[in-house]
């Protein structure tokens, strides 16, 4: 493993102070400040990495620094290459080479102060002038859980403007029609044509990561599912791997399969439901509502195997909490037929209409280079050529022991992004099918060692809209120092601003739904 590793970093070797592996598959690069940008570059620009996370911890109280840990994933040999610097009050912004980086240090400007110095777009993002002081800082340490600023006004935020005979503007939102929830977008025309889309979100942030500090693993597992509605399963597999990682428990072979067939359900649910989102928003109310009682189906199975329509209850510490008899292997195996031929039908109907396809081709667009750029996941980077799935590139619980496809288009359009979804239907399917015959032994769960103390993990899973991350930071009595979670939506809403180029005002919705990116998933 060092050897491969030294070739891989062969030509910013001598840039590298120190190679520390912290997992088998996580290797710490130690380096003098000056060489994060060559560092950085070289493993996304010429070693294809993709950027995974970046983390910033407030360690003032050990040695008076702030530390920000870079992460990529190199997902051709399932390594990820960890930088790390420490720094008082800045940090050179990169994301001029890497735009991917570019909500991430304006993210750490806003919740714990230090400024990303030559940074292409200084504007707050999380934070809001209009009624947040812009001196504190909420992910600090010293700053109270419970503190609530003055109501008032601290300043404005600059938006951007665009100019010009014919130019004109379309705000919508952040208060929507419906029980979507808030987010704002700033539409730029000349004449029909969209020429500029600015988005502004974290209308509703909820202090998730803050929340979580100094509390023990067990009752962060009470957060972990009520990030994200439609993922909590992904949202709490990703926190359990983490805390697994920490106090070396290895679950029963049992429970890794049970793990995945809810996952795959969840995935299923969510794929089905955008699905028919795409036929209502092309004016096919009636293939929306068919799908949407396939739907139904699918959580009335996960009420019956669970208790829940969500599965909130199956993931514990060390295993799960619920077994998948015989009795429920024959529903789930019931439901499925019931699912495959309700799809293979509405699947039939999509490809027999043209005004359909008409809608779906060459529409919110998006180029390679794009999905590349901003390290896109799920199905908004498959569709656009780029292979995100890490199930694949990193496998856990027993995906290397399963055969599916994990389809990649080159379309980058909202057909492409269907066909995503559609392949992954068929791909989930499949695999629940295959685990249902590996439920052998009888265990669900091993009881969990302590977690080490002051260390680190990272766990990971894909949910249906791309790799969920969950960076689990221990202090001395085995508390929780920092929980950093990213969702694929962190990555994947600055690619819409690219999507609706050149469409028309009328087409925002269907590219919009084509997306499906989690607001809730996004603001913490």
């Amino acid at each position: 493993m060092e050897k491969r590793v030294k070739e891989l970093l062969s030509p910013v070797l001598d840039k590298i102070d120190e190679i520390v592996f912290h997992t088998e598959n996580e290797v710490i690069l130690k380096f003098k400040p000056h060489n994060l940008a060559p560092i950085s570059i070289y493993l996304f620009r010429d070693l294809d990495c993709e950027l995974f996370t970046v983390v910033c911890t407030d360690e003032r109280v050990k040695n008076g620094n702030f530390k920000i840990k870079y992460i990529y994933s190199y997902h051709r040999e399932n390594l990820f290459f960890v930088l790390e610097i420490e720094t008082k009050e800045r940090f050179p912004s990169l994301s001029k080479n890497i735009p991917a980086l570019n909500w991430y240090e304006r993210e750490i400007k806003d919740l714990f102060g230090i400024e990303p110095q030559y940074h292409p777009d200084p504007r707050p993002l999380v934070k809001f002038p209009e009624n947040f002081p812009y001196d504190e800082y909420p992910l600090r340490k010293d700053y109270p859980w419970n503190k609530r600023p003055e109501f008032k006004k601290y300043g404005d935020y600059p938006y951007k403007k665009v100019e010009g005979e014919g130019v004109f503007n379309i705000l919508v939102g952040p208060i929507h029609a419906g029980v979507i929830e808030p987010g704002h977008f700033r539409f730029h025309l000349a004449g029909e044509p969209i020429i500029q889309l600015e988005i502004r979100h974290f209308w509703k942030h909820r202090g998730v990561e803050k929340i979580g500090e100094g509390k023990s693993p067990e009752e962060l597992l009470n957060l972990a599912d009520k990030i994200s509605g439609d993922h909590s399963f992904a949202h709490t597999l990703a926190y359990v791997q983490a805390v697994e990682k920490l106090s070396d428990t290895d679950i029963p072979e049992r429970a890794k399969y049970i793990r995945v067939i809810f996952a795959e359900l969840e995935r299923l649910m969510c794929n089905i439901n955008d699905f028919a989102w795409i036929f209502q928003d092309v004016g096919y109310t009636f293939g929306a509502q068919g799908l949407f009682v396939v739907k139904e189906e699918i959580m009335r199975l996960n009420k019956a195997l669970s208790g829940s329509r969500f599965n909130k209850n199956v993931l514990r510490i060390g295993g799960v909490n619920v077994d998948l008899d015989k009795d429920k292997q024959k529903l789930i195996k019931e439901k499925l037929k019931f699912v495959e031929e309700k799809y293979n039908q509405y699947k039939k109907i999509l490809f027999e209409s043209a005004t359909i396809l008409e809608r779906l081709e060459n529409t919110g667009r998006i180029k390679y280079e794009t999905v590349k750029d901003l390290s896109a996941l799920g199905y908004t980077a498959r569709a656009s050529g780029l292979s995100a799935d890490i199930r694949k590139e990193h496998p856990y619980l027993v995906y290397d022991n399963l055969e599916f496809e994990s389809k990649v288009f080159d379309r980058g359009d909202v057909l492409g992004r269907l066909l995503v979804r559609m392949a992954d239907i068929e791909d989930s399917i499949s695999i629940i099918r295959q685990c249902l015959p590996c439920l052998t032994g009888t265990e669900l769960y091993i009881k969990p060692s302590p977690v080490k103390p002051d260390t680190w993990a990272l766990g990971y899973a894909e949910g249906q809209r791309g790799n969920i991350v969950h960076y689990v930071q221990t202090d001395e009595e085995g508390k929780i120092f920092r929980w950093k979670v990213r969702d694929p939506s962190f990555h994947n809403w600055q690619t819409i601003q690219f999507a609706v180029l050149g469409d028309i005002i009328a087409d925002f919705p269907l590219v919009n739904k084509s997306l499906n990116l989690s607001y809730a998933g996004n603001d913490l």
